[in-house]
């Protein structure tokens, strides 16, 4: 009996699935806290499906890793709308001079147009 085994140079990869974004502002930056980190970390993201409580999509920030178009097809990520942060979760998005003067029960979470993104980046 022998057994085969798969070399970098044989595995097969199958091409990624390609999903249709969101018509209407389909770019979303956010805080979110999930499981795995102890503050809110910034994440951007690029929406294919929506419902009332859970946002997916192709995720192009999470804090200081930015990915590219081609990675970001790879990672397609699903976070609950309930454990997106509010400006009054965490002491350093009240500190900001930018967030100072929001509401601490105001939502991070922000929907931009895709030009927006290209022109301000992840």
């Amino acid at each position: 009996m022998t057994t085969a085994t798969l070399t970098p140079e044989t595995k097969e990869t199958k091409p990624a699935k390609v999903y249709d974004l969101v018509e209407k502002l389909p770019i979303i930056r956010c805080y979110y806290q999930g499981s795995s980190h102890k503050h809110p970390v910034q994440r951007t993201m690029a929406v294919i499906h929506e419902d009332e409580n859970v946002i997916t999509g192709y995720e192009f920030r999470c804090g200081r890793e930015v990915r590219t178009v081609a990675e970001a097809r790879n990672c397609i990520r699903s976070y609950r709308k309930d454990r997106i942060a509010k400006y009054g979760d965490y002491i350093r998005l009240r500190a900001s001079s930018q967030t100072l003067m929001k509401d601490p029960e105001e939502t991070t979470l922000t929907r931009e147009s895709i030009l927006t993104f290209l022109r301000l980046g992840a």
